[in-house]
């Protein structure tokens, strides 16, 4: 194994940018030996079975809570927005600005993981959570309900986009089973927080306590942080600090740098974004849309299928997420599903709704669990950061569209349906994007040891 130091100076002398052997050091099949930090990195990574399994729970709990936070407010969407007398549009709004703070911020989050530490930022973005989740349970008002979302939105970005960085550092031979966890901590926490808001509000707070509700699913994000605080094992900084200039320039030269042709991060995180938009969109919108059909005892049953459906299709895609991973017709299938579905919720009676839900909540799980790990499997340590934060920001941009949009819509024609015109379209952006996908062959992805 060749010294870092050596490698460095003969990168320097040759001229080759880092960045440039960074992308080629991705066509390798084992760890990354002349990437920086090896020396730290062999120190980072997680040992012994009780450890790793400990490590492995807080993962899928810190997914859980980064995600019961947002999926808490759609079952309550209507009291909410009866309460504050809000319009359609700006109901849309409250749901999609968790999504336009992930957009905002995934590319700042993941340079901050770089040149802090993952462990470091997650521990920012569970405070932020933590914070905001607990203040817009205590100020039940329209624009603190705003400002506090947008602080939680923020530590939601910054601990989701650093968790593949600790993948590829404490689990270097596990990144795939380590992002499925993770994977089904957020399905996780989508399902019981669709599933169990209303009940909880219903048993403790009343048939209209939604501020005591929320401020109940803060509770857990509290003890997210400080479990991470004691047990999350320590994680150096991936990459030194360097300008936006040089970051710039680093960026570009890895774009030009001779290479087999891979999906770019453009292509991949708007296809990873109609799979997020079909998922949020729904979640926005059966509330409402039920509401305004006059058919509201039956939301709890569709937004539990559509959240609760996910998680066996993540575990699924999981056994076979090395097959699956970089080929085309599954997300050409999640399409073709997901715009079948919809059209079959507006146009079928509601005693079909639960299944469309459940085919819509499928398809977008299928999607989701297919692109989380791909960062973390395609680009090196010094890598992933940030272009995880690449992804994220553009995935998360085509999702804050979907409800905002909706509500629009809706705002325009008078009609709920057209709250669902955003699904329908996302739904033709997967079929689109997915066959315009570069063989498997072209992926350059990583290998992982036997030990995944």
């Amino acid at each position: 194994m060749e010294n870092v130091a050596p490698s460095s100076a003969r990168r320097a002398s040759s001229g080759e940018h880092p960045a440039a052997r960074g992308l080629r050091a991705t066509e390798n099949t084992t760890p990354f030996p002349d990437s920086p930090g090896v020396g730290a990195a062999h120190s980072e990574q997680v040992t012994g079975r009780g450890r790793t399994l400990l490590v492995f729970a807080l993962i899928v709990f810190v997914g859980v809570n980064l995600r019961s936070v947002i999926l808490a407010i759609p079952p309550v969407l209507p009291l909410i927005q009866r309460d504050l007398r809000l319009s359609y549009t700006a109901t849309g709004l409250l749901t999609s600005l968790p999504l336009l703070l992930m957009c905002a911020f995934a590319l700042p989050a993941g340079l901050l993981a770089g040149r802090f530490g993952g462990r470091r930022t997650v521990a920012m973005g569970l405070a932020l959570l933590a914070g905001g989740a607990l203040l817009r349970g205590l100020w039940p008002a329209a624009l603190p309900l705003y400002l506090f979302t947008v602080a939680l939105g923020a530590g939601i970005t910054l601990a989701q986009t650093s968790v593949p960085v600790l993948a590829r550092q404490w689990f270097p031979t596990r990144i795939g089973l380590v992002a499925a966890l993770f994977s089904d901590g957020l399905i996780l926490g989508e399902t019981l927080a669709a599933a169990f808001t209303l009940p909880l509000m219903a048993s403790f707070f009343g048939v209209d306590g939604w501020p005591g509700v929320l401020l109940l699913w803060s509770i857990p994000t509290v003890l997210a942080l400080a479990l991470w605080l004691i047990f999350a094992p320590p994680a150096a900084a991936t990459q030194p600090a360097r300008s936006a200039a040089a970051s710039t320039a680093a960026l570009s030269t890895q774009q030009e740098a001779p290479a087999r042709r891979r999906v770019s991060a453009l292509h991949l995180g708007i296809l990873l974004g109609a799979g997020s938009l079909v998922y949020f969109g729904m979640n926005a919108w059966i509330p409402p849309y039920n509401q305004a059909i006059g058919a509201e005892d039956a939301t709890p049953l569709a937004l539990g299928v559509l959240n609760a459906i996910q998680l066996p299709v993540g575990l699924l895609v999981t056994v076979f997420a090395q097959r699956l991973v970089g080929r085309r017709w599954p997300f050409v299938a999640a399409g073709v599903l997901c715009l079948v579905a919809i059209l079959g919720l507006v146009s079928t009676p509601i005693e079909w709704q639960p299944f469309w839900a459940a085919c819509l909540g499928g398809g977008s799980s299928f999607v989701f669990a297919l692109g989380i790990g791909l960062p973390a499997l395609l680009f090196d340590r010094s890598s992933v950061a940030r272009l995880t934060g690449v992804t994220l920001t553009l995935s998360y941009g085509v999702a804050f569209l979907g409800p905002l949009l909706g509500g629009a819509f809706w705002d325009m024609a008078h009609r709920p349906q057209f709250a669902f015109i955003p699904i329908g379209l996302a739904g033709l952006l997967l079929i689109v994007l997915g066959a315009a996908l570069p063989s498997r062959a072209n992926f350059g992805l990583l290998e992982e040891n036997a030990a995944t």
